[in-house]
């Protein structure tokens, strides 16, 4: 599902899904079919399941239990679908009354990889090597007790890996946090019409200035939070500008940024294995959709993808702009380089 479905989904009420078949023979009908000839066929599913779980998935979004619905999938856990998932379920079996898609799996054999709720750490900056290794310990038993019946994707290596990607990252995450401490003072209160050009290039001033490439998503989801009147734009509240904007909602935001780094890594890089991110943040959900990423591509230690953003995201005139900061084409390729 695309980023206007998201936008009028009632996921606390339930989503309404649209399916299509394509290729379908009828087997058995009572109105006048050919039997004989290959069909397309459209339903719209109302459901009764609330989908505050959301799966990011290629070219768009799922409701958690569809995004799952894939043999051998592993499942990427936001650290608040980790307590979602923590209040809803006791060894296995489902806590209140509320109806969820997310509670489609409780019985089956899922593969959850909690690593990111490790490498996010509980204290709104970096964490230590011991943190991170209390983190996994901390969501493996927890992830036990909830769901005894999922398989955990963590390992002997689960630890060394996580700190492996915090060490090599951690030079571009920091360059990254200190460009948003140094937009976000104009960024804070919507930008008025008359003042987005200055913005726009205060925003590119900055990343030359801390050494952020103008491809990354951070720099992206900067210029959409100028550019979309009324600060609308769902990357604005993905980088959280606030009044009084500390380094804590800087590095909470690229937190969110990573997750979706790492999906159009494992897309690249991995294209065989069936993946998906678990949020439970809306804006995250939109910001992913909104972007339209397709073609992924591993290059060396690097990748490319195709990203189309949408108008709500990043209208037309200021997709261009971005096209030319980027010195790559837009709706051909976007390169994100290894941290």
């Amino acid at each position: 599902m695309d980023y206007s479905e998201l936008v009028a989904a009632d996921l606390h009420r339930g989503p309404t899904i649209p399916f299509v078949f394509h290729g379908c023979k009828i087997i058995d009908t009572d109105a006048e079919l050919d039997r004989t000839q290959v069909h397309t066929v459209r339903l719209t599913l109302e459901s009764v399941f609330s989908s505050r779980t959301i799966g990011l998935v290629r070219h768009g979004w799922l409701p958690s239990a569809l995004a799952a619905d894939v043999p051998d999938v592993v499942i990427l856990l936001d650290r608040n679908v980790v307590s979602e998932i923590v209040e809803r379920f006791e060894d296995g079996k489902r806590i209140g009354s509320r109806s969820e898609f997310l509670d489609l799996l409780a019985d089956k054999s899922v593969r959850l990889n909690p690593v990111l709720f490790a490498m996010e750490g509980n204290v709104r900056a970096m964490p230590t090597r011991e943190l991170v290794r209390q983190q996994l310990d901390e969501v493996a038993a927890k992830l036990r007790k909830a769901l005894p019946q999922a398989q955990l994707v963590l390992g002997s290596d689960s630890l060394r890996g996580a700190l492996g990607l915090i060490d090599e990252s951690r030079q571009g995450f920091e360059r990254k946090q200190a460009f948003l401490m140094r937009i976000a003072p104009a960024l804070a209160a919507p930008v008025g019409r008359k003042n987005v050009p200055a913005r726009s290039a205060e925003i590119m001033a900055a990343a030359n200035a801390c050494g952020v490439a103008r491809s990354s998503l951070v720099v992206l989801a900067a210029l959409s939070s100028a550019v979309v009147p009324n600060g609308q734009s769902p990357a604005k509240r993905v980088l959280k500008f606030k009044a009084g904007y500390a380094e804590e909602d800087a590095y909470n935001a690229l937190v969110d940024l990573r997750a979706l780094e790492m999906l159009i890594y494992l897309f690249s890089w991995f294209p065989s294995v069936p993946t998906t991110f678990f949020t439970a943040d809306r804006n995250l959900a939109l910001l992913w959709s909104g972007l339209r990423a397709s073609d992924f591509e591993a290059r060396g230690r690097g990748v490319r993808c195709s990203l189309s953003p949408v108008e709500q995201l990043l209208p037309g005139a200021y997709a261009n702009q971005w096209r030319s900061w980027a010195e790559s084409p837009l709706t051909r390729e976007t390169t994100l380089e290894h941290p």
